[in-house]
């Protein structure tokens, strides 16, 4: 359990260099000034990868904090329950790996693939958010 979460940890770290290196190697040429602000894709993407990013990261604290609470406590109720959470977990990892690839392709021609990638992300979040709230309705 404690390889799975620190393997997590690691990818996210890698992830977290990848995302706003290639965003800012795109945004580098600001704006003149009186000019006018178009839609920019790459940086609504680049925006919103920040933001999930930062979620992600948040429940990995929370995942990791309650795995070393099961460990000293672990019965086969709180067993199952890590269970479907690590589920849950895995499959909202899966999305957010898919998210960020996907969020590296700038322009319009990924604009379909990141629609889907956003709401599969956004879809395992919650999941992951609602298997959460089983094993620990105390938590906001």
């Amino acid at each position: 359990m404690r390889t799975f979460v620190v393997a997590i940890v690691i990818g996210m770290l890698a992830l977290a260099g990848a995302v706003p290196a290639a965003a800012q190697s795109k945004n580098d040429k600001a704006p003149s000034v009186g000019a006018t602000i178009t839609h920019d894709p790459a940086a609504e993407r680049n925006s919103y990868t920040n933001n999930a990013q930062g979620e992600m990261r948040m429940w990995e604290q929370k995942l990791h904090d309650f795995n070393a609470r099961l460990e000293t406590s672990a019965t086969e109720e709180k067993t199952n329950a890590s269970k479907r959470l690590d589920s849950a977990w895995t499959e909202t990892k899966t999305a957010w790996d898919q998210l960020v690839k996907v969020g590296l392709k700038v322009g319009t021609d990924g604009t379909t693939d990141w629609d889907s990638a956003k709401v599969a992300f956004e879809t395992a979040s919650q999941k992951f958010a609602v298997a959460w709230k089983k094993v620990n309705p105390e938590d906001k």
